[in-house]
């Protein structure tokens, strides 16, 4: 047993890779707390606004905040795990409209409702920091898509199966209809768990979930939860605690 085995993870309501509907939490956090309890350690989630997860991490409150983008400034503070799985990030819009965009800088024309905390891709990122997008922020996850359905924005960025689950959890059969998914990607980037930078126990917890993330890596388990999500089927997933372990 390890000498501290309380682990305190920051994250998010973010179906279908995190769920506080569920009494497990959804998969991703079915998966780390397998990972972490294989290996002697408890897991304590903690939701919060996904800017304030981050801060926390960085102020040393928490342990390791997930799933997040490993960006440039997040490295200033947090240490990434491997991948625990590879989203694609979608422009969402009405469903009556037909808004194309080619090159990056067609999107400086639109009006792009986003998410305070969420990071779009490194260009997204640099360009609304510079002031270059029309966009509309807010700390709540179902904004974006009222704001879309309302037709206040043009499109809402987010990843495509978080995106869909949102809607059929949220809104009403006759309000999805009005959204769809743009074709063109946005950005195709893993997710990771983020742990605290330059702290010996960080380092530690880092080490033990990368080990254990990379056994199911090798047995299959990982490619196993990316095809459920990709799929809807996520809820579905299960791994017992020994595919985490040697």
């Amino acid at each position: 047993m390890t000498a501290d085995p309380l682990v305190r993870i920051g994250t998010g309501d973010w179906a279908p890779y995190v769920d506080q509907q569920r009494s497990d939490g959804g998969a991703l956090s079915r998966l780390i707390r397998g990972i972490f309890e294989a290996a002697g350690y408890q897991v304590e989630l903690v939701y919060y606004p996904w800017d304030r997860n981050l801060l926390m991490l960085e102020q040393g409150n928490l342990d390791a905040v997930m799933p997040y983008i490993c960006n440039k400034n997040r490295q200033r503070f947090s240490q990434c795990s491997d991948a625990v799985a590879h989203g694609e990030v979608v422009l969402f819009q009405r469903a009556d409209q037909q808004l194309n965009w080619q090159r990056f800088e067609d999107l400086e024309k639109f009006r792009i409702a986003t998410t305070l905390g969420y990071s779009y891709g490194s260009k997204f990122d640099a360009a609304l920091d510079a002031g270059r997008l029309q966009v509309q922020q807010s700390g709540k996850e179902d904004t974006g898509f009222r704001l879309l359905s309302l037709g206040r924005v043009d499109f809402h960025p987010q990843d495509r199966a978080v995106g869909y689950a949102m809607l059929q959890r949220l809104f009403s059969a006759e309000e999805r209809a009005l959204i769809k998914h743009n074709p063109r990607i946005l950005h195709a980037e893993p997710l990771h768990v983020l742990f605290r930078k330059d702290d010996a126990r960080a380092q530690r917890l880092l080490e033990v979930f990368n080990a254990g993330l990379r056994r199911l890596v090798a047995n299959g388990e990982l490619a196993s939860l990316q095809r459920a999500l990709n799929a809807g089927n996520a809820d579905q997933w299960q791994f017992t605690l020994e595919s985490s372990v040697q």
